[in-house]
This record gives structure tokens, sequence and C-alpha cells, in this order.
């Protein structure tokens, strides 16, 4: 990484550092974390929340660590770790997709998109998945803090992996990265599973050398999983959660559990997450350079633009995206659950439209990224689709999309390095600019946040 960048994401860092320096621990789950940690040593309170809370000891070190250091820590370590995000996502894209050697030196802009495109994600998202997920104190030490710490761990064992070698040295410093990323939210867990999971598959099929230092960390990633669900803490916060946002969860038939994680996934799709798809379509096309030449042909491309134009119109008409469940706040209980039966025939075909767009997906990352582009985009699906276990499916919030969306954006960064140079410009130019539109267009609801 050269010193350009370097500058641009320390410029990053200072810049969130001034967003953070107005943010205070709030009231809630803020206040909440405040008064126990002020209540007990570290040892009795990780003990207290494991067998009466939650088994996420990661997580609830660095808010333990978070709220005893105050306000100003947090304030300087989060603004590091919102610049450490795409830092490292950029870092890891570099390394499994390397530019192709040049002749021509680099121009400023060309050394910069990579990294611009990489910020540009948290303004991809929507307003309240990079608030609460890296904004909001506690969100923060959760999501974002445990990520970077796996991300790390994805990028050092890439290079290890490079090097056929992992020393114990090594494995020293990755045990407590893997400790804090494993044992935060089971999204970032699973996200690790899959890594090592993926990587001994791939390595071993291919008949590339792996180290013996990789089994052992997915070995203990795989224990520290356990130790998570395994937490007796875990029952009792399900029956409370339960009893609080979702009354009926426990007795819903697995066909009407099914159909409302489904209805609330592609919500997420159709709604947060528009944007990351349609950069993945647009991406695509531009790296498979079809042309209209013949009937197949013109069938792809009309393919691309109608999905992308209908993901677009989303902005101006709602109901585009409306796959039942806009009604909604994650604030408030409803009155009224979603199910099959109050499943409308527009909502019922939003879903169709998007399953649709989501196995279209699947077959263009096929074609440009190949079987590790389409696992990447199912492991973005299935740390949505572990919902499916919670009562808290729509008390939770945008937070819950933070990770899918980083993986998403992943996916466009490794698209953008397969697209031919005279087209780079022009991608780049279309992200920037939706970026700074889908910011401007909240704007009404983060002054309506600011209000509160």
């Amino acid at each position: 990484m050269n010193k350009a960048t370097l500058r641009f994401f320390a410029l990053v860092a200072l810049l969130a550092l001034g967003v953070f320096c107005k943010i205070n621990f709030s009231d809630g789950d803020d206040a909440i974390f405040d008064d126990m940690v002020r209540s007990m040593p570290y040892l009795e309170y990780i003990k207290m929340r494991y067998l009466t809370w939650t088994g996420r000891i990661g997580g609830e070190t660095l808010a333990y660590l978070t709220f005893s250091l105050g306000i100003w820590f947090w304030r300087f370590a989060n603004a590091a770790m919102v610049a450490t995000v795409p830092m490292l996502v950029l870092l890891i894209v570099k390394h499994v997709s390397p530019p192709k050697e040049s002749q021509a030196k680099e121009s400023l802009l060309q050394s910069i998109r990579l990294p611009i495109i990489a910020c540009a994600g948290y303004l991809l998202m929507d307003i309240f998945t990079f608030g609460h997920g890296a904004v909001w104190v506690t969100g923060s030490v959760f999501y974002t803090w445990p990520f970077v710490c796996a991300l790390l761990c994805i990028y050092l064992n890439l290079r290890f992996l490079d090097a056929s070698t992992i020393s114990k040295k090594q494995l020293a410093f990755l045990f407590p990265l893997l400790f804090l990323a494993s044992t935060s939210i089971e999204q970032i867990g699973a996200v690790l599973f899959a890594f090592f999971a993926g990587t001994i598959f791939f390595y071993r099929r291919e008949k590339r050398f792996i180290p013996t230092g990789f089994y052992v960390e997915a070995a203990f990633t795989v224990i520290l999983l356990a130790i998570v669900i395994a937490a007796p803490g875990n029952s009792a916060r399900i029956i409370e959660e339960t009893q609080a946002w979702f009354p009926t969860f426990g007795t819903l038939p697995f066909t009407e559990r099914a159909f409302i994680s489904v209805q609330w996934i592609l919500s997420s799709f159709a709604n947060e997450g528009k944007l990351f798809f349609v950069f993945i379509w647009i991406g695509c096309l531009m790296a498979t350079q079809i042309k209209k030449t013949n009937v197949s042909g013109c069938l792809i491309v009309s393919l691309y633009s109608v999905f992308s134009v209908i993901a677009l119109l989303s902005f101006g008409h709602p109901a585009f995206a409306d796959t039942g469940i806009s009604y909604i706040d994650p604030a408030v209980r409803p009155e009224v659950f979603p199910s099959i039966a109050n499943a409308s025939a527009l909502n019922i075909l939003v879903m169709v439209w998007w399953s649709a767009a989501t196995l279209f997906t699947f077959y263009t990352l096929k074609v440009t990224l190949g079987t590790k582009g389409c696992a990447l985009f199912a492991i973005a699906l299935l740390c949505e689709a572990m919902m499916f276990f919670s009562p808290t499916l729509y008390a939770s919030g945008e937070r819950v999309f933070f990770v899918t969306d980083w993986l998403l954006l992943i996916i466009v960064l490794q698209l953008f390095t397969t697209i031919p140079e005279r087209l780079k410009n022009t991608f780049f130019g279309l992200i920037l600019c939706w970026a700074v539109l889908n910011l401007v267009l909240q704007v009404p609801e983060i002054i309506a946040k600011l209000a509160q």
C-alpha cells in the first residue's frame, strides 16, 4: 500500500474522529453497559453475562474495555476502526485479485479509485446500517471492532498461506484476534468459519500446501464458536427476547418461519442492499463486455438493465421494494406480525422478483468471478439467513446487514479489478455519484434522528 493510500485512510480516520467527537454514550444499551461495567470487575462481569445472557464474550470484552476507559477512548479507537475496515477490505481484494503489471505509471486518480470505492461502501449502505453498526457506541464494539479483527485474521492468513508457513509467534498474535472476532456477533464468527472451511476445501482441491498452523487456527475457531453456542445465558436471553419482541416465535411452523425469514432477507436486498446489487450487476456486465450481436447477448444485457432499473426505482417508489414488512419499526413490537396470510399479491411479486434477482446474481458471478465469487455471495446471504433462529428478526434493526454489506462490497471491488481499464473510470464515477446521492436522499432521516 503506497503512501498516498495511507494518507487517504488517515484522512478518513480524522474525518471520522471529527464526527465521533460529537457523540456521547446514549440512553438504552449504552447506559446499561456503562452501569454494569462500573459495578463489577472484568471476570465477574464476563461470568455473569455468559451464564445469564450471552456467549458473546469477545464482544463483551470489548464493551467492558470501552465503557471502562470512557467516551474519549471510544472516539479515537472507533475512528481508527472505521478507517481500518475499508483499508483491510482493500488489502484483501488486492491480495486475492492483484492488479496486472503495467509499464505505465499510475496516475493519482488510478491510485485512489479503489480506496475511495472501499470507503464509499459506508455511503452505499442504508444510513441506519452504518449508524447502528459503526457509529452507535454499543453497535460499533460488537460489529465494527470484531469485524476488523476478522478481516485482519483473513488478510494475515492469506499472506502466511502464500509463504507456506505459520510460526508459533504468528499464531500467538492471531489467537487473540480470533477470540475477539469469533466470540462476538455470530455472523462474524460464521464468516471466519467459512473462510477456514472454504480455504481448506479449495486448497485441497487444487492440491496446494496448507501449513499445520492453519488447521490449528481452524480448530480454535470451531472451539470458540462452540463456546458461544453452549453459553447457558443464550436460553435465558432467547426466552426474554421472545416474550418482549415476538411472543409467537417459538410456536411458528417451520414453513411460516422459513417464509418470514426469506421475506426479511429479500426485503433487506431490495432496500438496504440494493445499490450493492446494482453495482455487482453493472460490474459483471462491464467485466464480461457482452455485446448485443445475438439473441442471447441482447437477452442478458436486457436482464442486467431491467434488474438494475427496478432496484433503483424503489428510491422514488417504495412499493417496488415492499415484501410486506415495510410498516415495521425495529424499536416497537408490531401489533400484527408478517405472515404468509398477510402478504399481498404485490408483496409476493416483489419477493419473486428479488428471488430471481438473487439467482441471476449467482449466475453473473459464476461467469465473471467463478465458483469462489459465488461462494462469497453465498456467505453474504447466509449471514442474514442466520436470523432464522432469532426472535429479534424484526427488532435487531439494520445493523445486522453490516457484515453482509461489506461482503457484497468485496465482490464489487473484485469486479472492479477485472473490468477493462477504459471502463474503470465510468464504473468509479457511477459508484461515487450514487454513494453521494444515497447519502443526500437520507439526509431527512439523519436530521430526524439527530432531533430525537
